[in-house]
């Protein structure tokens, strides 16, 4: 089964060897309601993606794109940043307040573990960028 594309409208910010920067228009959830308008919640929040491209010299800066990823990198993306740090904080608090019965070394254990995990994290960023890419369609 192919899988499903997410596709955003960007502009070329900047250019290096291989590499694309797009910024895109992230629109709020209510950007498309009748009271936007009226409303100070709606908005729109610029980003900026790095796409990886062997033809990145046929772009150039101000250059109207179309970003394309696989819906899967958002899912995935949640994984690795919410998911598992969310069941490791639990996993590690129980276990540690389970094994000592301090509460309070069960939260800085914890909270700790978070922080190996996110050092680990930039550490592989270069691994884990591979398997998160964009594509200019």
């Amino acid at each position: 089964m192919r899988e499903k594309l997410i596709e955003h409208q960007g502009v070329v910010k900047s250019i290096r060897q291989e590499s694309i920067s797009v910024a895109i228009a992230q629109d709020s959830a209510c950007s498309a309601c009748a009271a936007a308008s009226l409303c100070h919640a709606s908005g729109q929040e610029q980003k900026t993606i790095e796409v990886t491209s062997k033809d990145a010299r046929n772009f150039h800066v101000g250059q109207e794109v179309t970003v394309v990823g696989e819906v899967g990198l958002g899912l995935r993306a949640t994984l690795w940043a919410y998911v598992v740090p969310l069941f490791l904080l639990i996993g590690v608090l129980m276990i540690v307040v389970s094994q000592t019965g301090n509460e309070a070394l069960g939260a800085l254990s914890a909270l700790l573990s978070l922080a190996f995990y996110y050092v680990l994290l930039f550490m592989f960023r270069g691994k884990m960028r591979k398997s998160f890419s964009f594509r200019i369609k």
